[in-house]
């Protein structure tokens, strides 16, 4: 992995803990891991529905969107 690139995933490592921590202080957690939850069914729905990655149906819709 390249040096820019783990920079890249180490700070969004860091803002999910700490966005992690100050929702548990908060008492958010329960939302936001419900909301993680039905995100993350949704996408391995669509998968199961279109037979393709997630991934490829993002690209697909953003290149449409893009013209």
């Amino acid at each position: 992995m390249q040096p820019q690139v783990q920079q890249i995933v180490k700070g969004a490592g860091d803002v999910t803990a700490y966005g992690t921590a100050v929702a548990t202080l908060v008492g958010w957690l329960p939302h936001i891991a419900a909301l993680f939850s039905i995100l993350w069914l949704g996408m391995q729905m669509l998968e199961k529905i279109t037979g393709k990655p997630f991934n490829e149906l993002v690209r697909c819709v953003w290149r449409r969107l893009r013209g």
